[in-house]
């Protein structure tokens, strides 16, 4: 039963949970739902698109969606989420403006436990969405940079080095490989990402790397899957872009 129809059948409850599957590259292509969504993906990554916003979210993230708002969502690996439906005509009040934040150890517990939510009484429930709406109030936002392209050739290359992330094809073997000048696949990049091709490209494997820091490898072990030469390469960059390290990112993922 999808989203829409668990809805319409407990339309009194104050909330719904639901667990999703959508194997990568799996397209949740542009809908909305009369309820509030959060979506709390526990493995994998999404890329979600509300309005002109496009939003990447990995498994330490959660993203709240107004109700009534059109959004879309790809897998850009094989991602396992959670997913909260909150009702608007319930006594609490609920943001109108979406919102990705980090998944803080209390949030997720919270999650949890509105999963496993059979011994609560209604005023109890209030009380536990209550807490569950000022923790994502109060939770710093949490953006990292988008990956999925829009453009068939850059999605050529997207596609590559999602299965292969330590090609070490250049630009100009890339503007061979899909047929566009170099000068052509660095302009369109600038134009959906704002940043160089070469920065995009790194930062599909920074992003990339957060499913593998879920894993039991080590960071070197990492580092040259992804094609760095060195584990302190990968280290560097992972902290240029996440303002922490690969390290300190797993730990606090626990």
């Amino acid at each position: 039963m999808n989203a829409n129809e668990l809805i319409k059948k407990n339309a009194t409850n104050q909330f719904i949970t639901k667990k999703i599957d959508m194997p990568s590259s799996y397209v949740d292509d542009y809908h909305s739902h009369s309820w509030h969504q959060i979506i709390f993906p526990y493995s994998g990554l999404l890329q979600s698109s509300i309005g002109s916003k496009r939003i990447v979210v990995p498994h330490n993230a959660l993203l709240y969606i107004p109700a009534n708002t059109v959004h879309k969502s790809i897998a850009v690996t094989d991602t396992k989420f959670l997913a909260v439906y909150l009702n608007p005509n319930s006594t609490i009040k609920y943001s109108n403006e979406p919102k990705s934040c980090l998944l803080t150890p209390f949030v997720k517990e919270l999650i949890l436990l509105l999963f496993n939510k059979t011994k609560q009484s209604a005023e109890e429930l209030t009380n536990l969405l209550t807490v569950f709406r000022d923790q994502i109030a109060i939770t710093h936002s949490y953006e990292i940079p988008l990956l999925i392209p829009k453009d068939r050739r850059l999605m050529t290359i997207f596609s590559q080095l999602q299965k292969q992330p330590d090609l070490k094809l250049t630009l100009q073997d890339w503007s061979i490989k899909v047929g566009a000048s170099q000068r052509t696949l660095s302009r369109i990049c600038a134009k959906e990402f704002n940043q160089s091709f070469s920065l995009w490209r790194q930062n599909i494997k920074l992003v990339l790397s957060l499913q593998l820091l879920a894993s039991n490898k080590s960071i070197q072990e990492i580092a040259l899957d992804l094609g760095y030469a060195s584990d302190s390469a990968y280290i560097h960059a992972f902290k240029n872009l996440f303002a922490e390290t690969p390290n300190k990112y797993r730990k606090n993922s626990l």
